[in-house]
């Protein structure tokens, strides 16, 4: 009530008459807020007049019951509908949110912990419907529970109950029925308290987002029938409450509107936070160090789809978030410090910031590619299908972007970010408008006020500086939070790209690029950058180029100390103390120090006498590039101006020994190839060659002409020192101390001295010792090197992702290592002896090292074993003065014990160690297992274990693996390997593209080879050890990947470099040096290298996306991973659709492009390059025939074979979605049918990569079959050999384009009907004939002349009838397909492009696109081709038209349409299908063309076949006798390369086991996709070819019991309509496994006018693509 409303004051002019605003509060008796008149009018009784409780403080019950929630006062008036859609652009629906000015306001216009305080009085009395925030819970909830278990108590329960049961729901097809009947339940405060709101906000919105997932992915999003109509639930539909809510229906789209509105959410949208963080179930409330809401101590509250890739991904997002849990009460505590000018707690909040930023990167892990990996398992494909469920509700409102969680945006506005510019930058904006006001209204208070690093820089302490250097670094750094999250995303998405989705949730990766995951690479860097430039500047480089140089050295120290460690005299092994006082760093046991060595003066003498530098040590030098880039490092270290580099900083930061190859060559080139010394150099057979440059240049001045050297390197200008002289890289040593300190004062590091001997071209014969630049360095050899210098270090400290303590102290730890390993150990088991004491969990130290002299820290690991803290087991393997442990005395006794290496110390210990290796769900105890050495101390330690296990715990070494592989999957088996760098042979034979290509590792038990940097590596045994998931490596199996491999930062990583050399196979064969005139065999060779990857690359992601299919079985998880896939097919023993789901999007995908990837433009690129070269070489006036590959290809897709695979797989679509399907009479039909068409898209992807791979190793032949002499002799070579290579080429086209073919008349034998494997065939045939009748096609059974046309009297395939041979082509035919393409492409892209720029969510929903669309891969190389092809066409025009026998006028397309139609009309003929081709397929062959046109010979059979010797002629083609004599050479080396490589099949495998079959076993047989299991059983007769023939049989066998009608005389019987089904039609590439079994049989129907009706009947029915 106020003044002028009450009765007393209103009267008198608005003023109270006893308690005016005038009188003060002590002497007035107005309370502290109400009426004072009420109060008087109440006897003075306050309590009773407002209603307060007894016993409670009334001036705080009264100043709280005035206060309200920001929503409350800031949202009283949202838009309505109208007003919403009236907004135009995104800027317009973002304004739409209060402004950030007016939510500090409101919320007392105070910094971060006054909005937090605010926050805490507040929340719980309004549901915390501003969002969560407190001290304790940052912005996690305080109570996971509060909020469903409100829900729970209210008639909202409906839609928890619902969420709960949606798995199984969304299994059965029942979503849509299952949403539609539930009651209306209206979302109103008198409904649904305040306290229910989040858990009816998240369970509304997954509930809606779950019905348009469905409504949009019911089976008719790919292959579908064009008669089948999809049922809608007939009930009210939320239309009219926005184009959010259109077609879900009203029962949750009323409520979830009137919610999202009470939570001041302007437009009803999912966040990722409901999805994850409010969507959590807490297992021990009690376990919150270091966070409550860790990875395994939360549950997913209501999965969508219960799939192991959604549960995992949300949990780890989940995690990631709760990981900042006291992030907000630190960066609110510095606020705090900096307003009181808090020196020291500044210091200590901003490191305790730190250490919360530090560990965020670890909850990364908990999202694992890795199938051994348990409940942390992600499976990519199905992590697609959950980013279609999350697609937001409509274009305007917000997407589920990882930017709505909070560390994001709040550690953006403390560190002060200024550029928002880029594409996450612009995101990151648009995305704040929709974040909860408490959490908007903390950002605006520390972005806005107090800020932190503007009170550091000002301050100018070097600890604070120093400090937000490591937070700036621990967020935004390589290493950091942002790149662990980058190169997690990077891994993630190449798989999702190459199976189908090319963009994160916020869309990042969606513009036009070739591969998606480097477009959202780049997208993530540049954002890094953006966060980095207020403290970095413009960084000129990319992040993760930044990685592993002197870039990560932030701080400056200097060497303290250097001592003893051990009894060596040589002290080969030093502990070195250096100094890091008031710099601001902080570390962790585990963490690396990264140090900057400096070159021995020694060296830099030698480089400086032989250069002529001596009196110019400090001059100053003109530096660009890298050394550009050190310059302005040194000054931000040093923080003082930039300081020119001289000639002394050049030769000691610069990279001196071992001499490289790019340094002997760049001397090579300097001295004009004049120095015997360096040619010398050059002709080693490894590199590095171990020397340094001093070395090179000391020799190499003796047998060097003065004025060659004079003039290499000029005195005049020394601006060549800095290009011939590279940054050396920083050396990382593991930290081998920890202290307790705030700030620690010192580090100590374990530096063994690396030693070899120098080259011989330098030593002239004498043995001469070096050390190694950076342990000769920190450990120099020699005394007088010993004493302390005052000379600056460059440090910087890392943190491994995968070498840390785990969070419970009480798990089990056992470290191994060898030598100087022991070093990061030493710091593990101080940090677990300060923290824990002696009650914390038991260690174990398995070290292994030469003699007794060298067992470092004796004395200190005494203590421990005294103090019964530490069990030490020690292997000298070159003293028998042994050391045991006595468990009895807690101590190491002296023991003779003959030399061992540490793999027979641990067979020795093997009860305790494979113990600590098994996890505790296979009854382990689930120990923490750390390596740290040499690859050999690795190499030996793996040997060790692996002969512990399977002497103590398996029978087999399958097992060994299965126990090994989980350990690492479950992140306790880690490793630190270090290596001195290995020289790698040069002189081994190299390996080509094709054979690379053909080590995939897709089958069991071959092997997995990958390309990096010119170099093979066979990382199968490596693959389950790998940190970012086996998948990562599998996808980029057989192929070179240089590119990801850089992205990834592992060039830079030497850990990653030494492993590497432990699975070297060989080199790369390069590319052939092709001389000037041979560009286009050049582009030739790119091109077909492309096709080759892009083969490959295909094969892999169809196995990587039909994993699970091909794994999954009811009696073991996976034939790949025993402990990673469950079995999918089946859900609580009934069928599920998601299986049904999955198989159908990657089938529609794959049939409806067209193998788009393989068989669309790129195909088309090279048939045209290949065809103009022949053409062009024969000459205006030559008859040159062209095999017809595109026509062929074209045929096959719309064969009717092909569309009997599209209307099965449209079929399958069916039973997606919707009660009334028949998935449950025809489920193990289907489980074959998928098991079957796996099998098949296998093998034609496998056959494609032989040819193309025979057709790379014809570069190489062409390349070396002719030389310069031959080229003498031939003035023609050039264009013989182009000509000879192009032929063959497009032969490997031809026979790519018939196996296509085949493929498809393969599939088509494959139905989904098979009631023979039912559990019920009775009612499996009686589902047949109702879905006959209802859609219509039963009265077809009635007709003889119908069935006998749809079933053996349709026309036959191309590739199988007799009257319809292959026909030659010539270029005119050749081109005007190409110009039809092209034209196409041209019509279908115009629509495409917009009239204006599209908003940001105008695209978002492209992740929800149709499953039958291409991958995100195909798409673009497919747009590439397009682009190439078109640019060839115009380059080339004067060519083309010369060649033509067009009419040389100017034609318009239509004109070309007509005149190649004209000419296939005109008979041109094409060359038969080879013999065994012909055999195989029941027909017969002709000998010769018809009409005697000669034609390119066609390429033998790639299982050994070959064609007659009269049709190889090629007399009239136009090409030279040399050019078919190589042409020649090239077939019979292919014909002698082919018989290599057969494999056998599963179709030799189907025929040995099919007399095993009976009824009684097909009713038994688990009928899932198995790899390597027995194969589906065969198609028999009686199952029928077609559905129609399925139809017959079903109704023949239902009216067998039945009375019928009596026929008329002459009426066809329905058993004269059904024809034998043909047998399995074995690929060409197959021909020595035998003939098949039946033949095709054309028939001509007697009735011309019924056929014709039916014909147009069968049109009818024809597949038609999703919309």
């Amino acid at each position: 009530m106020s003044e002028r409303s009450c009765p007393v004051s209103g009267s008198i002019g608005g003023k109270c008459p006893v308690g005016h605003a005038g009188s003060s509060r002590s002497n007035s008796r107005m309370g502290p807020r109400g009426c004072a008149f009420s109060g008087y009018g109440q006897s003075g009784d306050i309590h009773a007049a407002f209603d307060i409780p007894r016993g409670v403080d009334v001036e705080e019950w009264l100043r709280m019951r005035e206060r309200k929630s920001i929503n409350q006062l800031l949202y009283t008036s949202i838009p309505s509908v109208q007003e919403i859609d009236q907004a135009k652009t995104q800027a317009e629906i973002d304004a739409f949110n209060v402004h950030e000015q007016d939510l500090l306001a409101v919320a007392l216009g105070a910094p971060a912990r006054q909005v937090m305080l605010r926050a805490e009085e507040i929340g719980p009395k309004t549901g915390w419907i501003d969002g969560y925030l407190s001290a304790e819970h940052g912005f996690c909830p305080l109570d996971y529970e509060e909020a469903v278990g409100a829900l729970s108590r209210t008639p909202g329960r409906i839609w928890a109950d619902l969420c709960e049961r949606m798995p199984g729901c969304v299994a059965r097809g029942r979503v849509q029925e299952s949403v539609a009947a539930l009651p209306l339940v209206e979302g109103t405060k008198e409904v649904i308290p305040d306290q229910a709101l989040w858990a009816a906000v998240v369970a509304l919105g997954m509930l809606c987002s779950i019905y348009r997932f469905e409504a949009k992915n019911d089976g008719s999003d790919g292959i579908t029938s064009a008669h089948i109509k999809k049922k809608r639930p007939n009930v009210p539909m939320g239309d009219d409450l926005g184009e959010e809510l259109v077609g879900i229906p009203r029962t949750i789209a009323l409520p979830y509107y009137q919610i999202s509105r009470r939570m001041g959410r302007t437009l009803p949208h999912l966040s990722f936070p409901d999805q994850a963080s409010y969507n959590i179930k807490i297992r021990d409330p009690t376990s919150n160090y270091p966070y409550l809401a860790r990875f395994d101590n939360i549950d997913l509250r209501w999965p969508v789809f219960g799939e192991k890739a959604e549960i995992a991904f949300l949990k780890g997002c989940a995690d990631t978030s709760a990981s900042f849990q006291h992030g907000p009460d630190a960066i609110a505590a510095c606020q705090e410090h900096v307003m009181n000018k808090n020196v020291e707690g500044l210091l200590r909040e901003m490191i305790r910031l730190k250490e919360i930023l530090e560990r965020m990167p670890n909850a990364f892990h908990s999202i694992n590619v890795n199938p051994n990996s348990g409940e942390n398992y992600v499976p990519v494909h199905q992590w697609i299908r959950w980013g279609k469920f999350s697609t937001p509700l409509s274009k305007r409102c917000p997407a589920s972007s990882g930017l709505q969680f909070p560390p994001f945006l709040v550690m953006d506005a403390f560190l002060g970010r200024k550029k928002y510019t880029s594409f996450l930058g612009g995101e990151g904006v648009h995305l704040r408008a929709w974040l909860p006001s408490n959490l908007r209204a903390f950002i605006a208070a520390i972005e806005y006020h107090y800020r932190i690093p503007e009170f550091v820089q000002q301050s100018g302490d070097p600890r604070l500086m120093g400090v937000l250097d490591g937070i700036i670094e621990a967020y935004t750094g390589e290493r950091g939070f942002m790149g662990t999250h980058r190169y997690k995303v990077f891994g993630i998405l190449e798989i999702a790209a190459k199976i189908g989705r090319s963009e994160t949730n916020g869309l990042s990766g969606a513009a036009d690029a070739s591969r998606p995951w480097e477009e959202t690479h780049r997208q993530f860097s540049d954002a890094m950058k953006e966060r980095l430039e207020p403290y970095r500047g413009s960084l000129s480089v990319e992040p993760h180029q930044m990685r592993g140089t002197f870039e990560e050295c932030r701080y400056i120290t200097r060497v303290l100390n250097r001592s003893h460690v051990d009894a060596d005299s040589l002290r080969s092994i030093a502990l070195v103390t250096l100094d890091i006082q008031d710099t601001g760093i902080t570390f962790m046991p585990g963490d690396r120090l990264a140090v900057m060595p400096l070159n021995n003066w020694e060296e830099c003498a030698k480089v400086a006498a032989a250069l002529g530098l001596e009196g110019r040590i400090d001059d100053a030098i003109e530096v660009t590039g890298t050394w550009s880039r050190f310059e302005q490092h040194l000054a931000s270290v040093r923080r003082t101006t930039s300081k020119k580099l001289t000639v002394a900083d050049i030769l000691r930061r610069g990279h001196l020994a071992p001499i490289t190859k790019e340094l002997a060559l760049k001397i090579h080139a300097m001295l004009a190839a004049s120095s015997n010394t360096v040619l010398q150099v050059l002709a080693t057979d490894e590199w590095p060659v171990r020397g340094s440059l001093g070395d090179l240049l000391q020799d190499a001045l003796l047998d060097t002409s003065p004025h060659i050297w004079d003039k290499a390197f000029n005195l005049d200008n020394l601006s060549w020192l800095a290009d011939l002289i590279v940054v050396e890289v920083p050396r990382t040593y593991s930290i081998a101390s920890y202290t307790d300190e705030l700030l620690p004062s010192t580090v100590d590091l374990a530096v063994s001295r690396a030693e070899y001997k120098l080259c011989s071209t330098f030593s002239k014969q004498d043995e001469v010792n070096r050390a190694g630049v950076a342990s000769g360095f920190l450990n120099p050899p020699t005394p007088s090197d010993d004493a302390v210098s005052d000379e600056e270090i460059l440090v910087g400290v890392s943190r491994p992702l995968a070498f840390q303590l785990p969070l419970d102290n009480m798990a089990p730890c056992a470290f191994f290592a060898g030598g100087s390993g022991i070093a990061p150990f030493r710091s593990f088991w101080q940090y677990r002896l300060n923290t824990s004491g002696l009650s914390g969990g038991k260690n174990y130290l398995y070290l292994g090292v030469q003699s007794r002299e060298k067992f470092c820290f004796e004395d200190e690991l005494r203590e421990y074993v005294n103090a019964d803290f530490m069990e030490v087991h020690v292997a000298f393997s070159r003293d028998s003065r042994g050391l045991a442990y006595d468990p009895h005395s807690h101590d190491l006794i002296e023991k003779h014990i003959p030399p061992r290496y540490i793999d027979t110390l641990i067979v020795e210990q093997g009860a305790t160690i494979s113990d600590l290796v098994m996890s505790k769900k296979q009854g382990g105890r689930g120990g923490y297992l750390y390596v740290c050495g040499s690859v050999a101390v690795f190499d030996s330690v793996m040997n060790g274990i692996r002969k512990a296990i399977y002497t103590h715990c398996t029978a087999t070494m399958e097992n060994v693996d299965l126990i090994v592989n989980k350990a690492f999957a479950e992140r306790r088996f880690m490793l630190d390997v270090f290596m001195t760098p290995k020289p790698l042979p040069c002189n081994l034979p190299t390996i080509s593209l094709s054979q690379l290509a053909q080590h995939t590792g897709h089958r069991p038990g071959s092997r997995m080879w990958i390309g990096v940097h010119g170099s093979v590596y066979d990382v199968t045994d490596f693959c389950p050890m790998h940190p970012g998931g086996t998948q990562i490596v599998k996808s980029n199996a057989g192929v070179d990947c240089s590119k990801s491999f850089d992205n990834l930062a592992h060039t830079n990583n030497p850990e990653v470099a030494s492993l590497l050399t432990k699975y070297f196979v060989g080199h790369l064969t390069p590319k052939p040096d092709y001389q000037g005139g041979e560009e286009q065999m050049s582009s030739l060779y790119d091109i077909w290298a492309a096709y080759l990857r892009t083969t490959v690359e295909t094969l892999v992601a169809h196995q990587i996306e039909m994993h699970e299919l091909q794994g999954a079985s009811l009696t073991a998880s996976s034939s790949y991973d025993r402990v990673g896939i469950t079995n999918i097919w089946l859900r609580e023993n009934l069928p599920n659709t998601i299986a049904i789901r999955t198989f159908y999007s990657y089938q529609s995908r794959l049939l409806q492009g067209g193998f788009t990837a393989l068989f669309g433009a790129k195909l088309q690129e090279l048939v045209l390059k290949l065809s103009f070269c022949v053409a062009n070489a024969g000459g205006p006036g030559a008859s040159v025939q062209l095999p017809d590959v595109l026509g062929a290809v074209a045929r096959a897709n719309t064969s009717p074979d092909a569309v009997a695979c599209m209307n099965e797989v449209a079929l399958v679509g069916q039973f997606v979605c919707g009660s009334e399907s028949a998935l449950r009479f025809q489920e193990r039909g289907v489980f074959a049918y998928a098991a079957k068409s796996v099998e098949l898209d296998i093998e034609l992807l496998e056959d494609l990569r032989q040819e193309i791979g025979t057709g790379m190793d014809a570069f190489d032949s062409i390349a070396s079959s002719y030389n310069s002499v031959d080229k003498m002799q031939d003035p023609d070579l050039e264009s013989t050999r182009l000509t000879a290579l192009s032929t063959f080429l497009l032969q490997i086209l031809e026979r790519i384009s018939r196996r296509l073919g085949i493929f498809y008349a393969q599939l088509s034998q494959c139905s989904v009907y098979r009631p023979e494997l039912e559990r019920n065939p009775a009612r499996t045939r009686w589902a047949l004939v109702r879905r006959c009748i209802r859609d219509g096609s039963l009265f077809v059974l009635a007709h003889k002349a119908e069935s006998d046309v749809l079933t053996s009297g349709r026309q036959s395939t191309y590739y199988m009838s007799r009257a319809n041979p292959n026909q030659n082509i010539d270029f005119d035919n050749v081109m005007s397909q190409v110009r039809a393409t092209l034209g196409s492409a041209q019509v279908q892209t115009q629509p495409m492009i917009p009239p204006q720029q599209l908003t940001l969510n105008a695209v978002h929903q492209a992740r929800g696109r149709s499953s039958g669309d291409a991958s995100a891969v195909a798409i673009r190389e497919n747009a590439g081709a397009l682009k190439a092809m078109n640019s060839f066409v115009e380059k080339n025009s004067k060519a083309i038209r010369r060649l033509s026998k067009m009419p040389p006028m100017p034609l318009s397309f239509e004109d070309l349409q007509r005149s190649a139609l004209g000419m296939q009309h005109a008979g041109l003929p094409t060359p038969p299908a080879e013999a065994n081709e012909m055999m195989n397929m029941g027909i017969g062959i002709k000998g010769h063309d018809m009409t005697g046109h000669s034609r390119l010979p066609t390429p033998p059979s790639s299982r050994g076949s070959s064609r007659s010797p009269s049709r190889m002629r090629q007399s009239s083609s136009g090409m030279s006798a040399s050019a078919e004599m190589l042409l020649n050479k090239l077939n019979q080396s292919r014909s002698r390369g082919n018989s290599l490589h057969s494999r056998p099949t599963s179709t030799a495998i189907a025929h040995s086991h099919a007399h095993a079959y009976s009824q009684s076993q097909l009713q038994a047989i688990p009928h899932y996709p198995v790899i390597g299991g027995l194969p589906a059983p065969p198609m028999t007769a009686g199952t029928g070819v077609h559905t129609k023939n399925n139809m017959h049989s079903a109704l023949n066998s239902m009216m067998g019991h039945l009375n019928v009608r009596p026929q008329r005389a002459g009426a066809p019987s329905l058993s004269a309509a059904a024809s034998p089904g043909l047998g399995r039609i074995r690929s060409t590439s197959r021909s020595s496994e035998g003939s098949i079994t039946g033949r095709h049989v054309s028939m001509q129907s007697t009735n011309s006018l019924r056929a014709f009706k039916l014909r147009g009947l069968v049109e009818a029915e024809r597949f038609a693509p999703a919309a």
